[in-house]
């Protein structure tokens, strides 16, 4: 297998047909070339001639025969998930989260670290240590690394690899991929945290049966992905769901919910709980937080949801009757077969999802609001990393 630093959007007609192929076995081995011909609908001499290449280069295994409905008994095969492993990494604004993975997406390794706050070079630094740490720990071997994948906070620039933070941090205006690909010797590709977690959720979690899968997360940004592929935009930076802030042209309202103004993280469900308060409302919410106002955390609320507290019940629905009315507005303009709801507000649980509901059926074409399933996001706090991991696969897949 070679090693090649692959553009999702200029893919060969062989690259599409080795993920097609590829993503069809991991998902569903083990399978016959029989099946893997009907799910991908590629002809059965296709089918066999690719398998039997993956054979050769060891990322497939053939493991006995299958059951017969007559005539001679079809083998099937597996990936084989050790063949090769990559590496993953969720640059967020607070911490530096890195996986090493299997080629089924598997966890080998994993670790975690706060972000320096500095300069960039400190970030490339901590994020080349924290990867030379987890190949270590994994006694896997370096030749056997195939890809690194930064999901990472910001606006970034997937050419030069640079990242200009908007959140109190330092930015990073030196070429992190470049600087890593000569670390590490294997390619090195950078691309939005949401976007990332998107293809995560999609690859290893709710939405890989679905053409048009959408995730939302934690309110601020929307990851779109359609046919497998990731949709970036004309510029690539598809997936606001807000109009921008401070514009002196009003808002639209949809009863007294606003429509296109931007929210803070986690859908603004801590600084609601606060100002809930300060105006005479009581909650477990305060004394969680210490007895302290400024501390009071999507944590907080959500411990105190947990027990039944009145206000926090209040606020979680709330939000997630607004996060639904956006929701409606994509599902009558996409009509997606999943929407997925992560990057942390999916804690709150069944309380923000029945209020999501709520707000598509009322708000979605029926037609659209029947069709569509809205799920929790299934990866947690892992699925930027474990995203990037999924990405470097496909790019592994392409490649054989």
């Amino acid at each position: 297998m070679r090693t090649t630093e692959l553009d999702e959007h200029s893919l060969t007609e062989r690259e599409r047909k080795n993920v097609a192929i590829l993503e069809a076995i991991k998902r569903y081995g083990p399978i016959s070339r029989t099946d893997i011909s009907k799910l991908t609908k590629l002809n059965i001499v296709t089918v066999s001639n690719y398998v039997n290449n993956f054979i050769e280069h060891g990322i497939v295994i053939e493991k006995g025969l299958d059951i017969s409905s007559g005539g001679r008994r079809p083998t099937i095969v597996v990936l084989n998930p050790k063949a090769a492993y990559v590496v993953g990494v969720d640059l967020g604004v607070f911490h530096v989260s890195t996986v090493l993975a299997d080629l089924e997406g598997a966890i080998v390794a994993q670790a975690k670290t706060t972000r320096p706050r500095d300069t960039a070079d400190s970030v490339v630094k901590v994020i080349g240590e924290e990867i030379e740490k987890l190949i270590q720990s994994s006694g896997v071997e370096s030749k056997k690394i195939r890809g690194i994948q930064i999901g990472a906070s910001g606006v970034i620039d997937r050419e030069v690899g640079t990242i200009r933070c908007t959140e109190g941090v330092a930015s990073i205006y030196v070429p992190v991929t470049a600087l890593l690909q000569d670390r590490f010797k294997v390619a090195v590709k950078l691309e939005h945290d949401v976007t990332t977690a998107a293809y995560g959720e999609w690859a290893l979690g709710a939405g890989n049966d679905v053409d048009i899968m959408l995730f939302m997360y934690s309110g601020v940004g929307c990851g779109m992905i359609i046919n497998g592929e990731i949709y970036h935009g004309i510029s690539g930076t598809a997936g606001e769901v807000s109009l921008k802030d401070h514009l002196d042209i009003g808002d639209v309202w949809i009863g007294n919910i606003s429509a296109l103004k931007p929210w803070p993280a986690h859908l603004g469900i801590p600084d609601d709980a606060r100002e809930a308060i300060e105006k005479g409302s009581t909650s477990r919410i305060l004394a969680l937080a210490g007895g302290k106002m400024e501390a009071i955390t999507m944590q907080s609320v959500l411990e105190a949801l947990r027990s039944g507290d009145k206000l926090a019940t209040e606020v979680v629905q709330k939000a997630g009757e607004r996060l639904g009315v956006r929701i409606a507005f994509l599902i009558n303009l996409l009509n997606p077969g999943a929407i997925v709801i992560g990057g942390g507000v999916e804690a709150a649980g069944p309380v923000l999802i029945e209020a999501v509901k709520k707000m598509i059926r009322a708000c979605s074409f029926e037609e659209m609001a029947n069709a569509v399933k809205v799920v929790p996001a299934r990866l947690g706090e892992n699925s930027v990393a474990l995203g990037a991991a999924s990405l470097v696969i496909r790019d592994v897949f392409a490649a054989v």
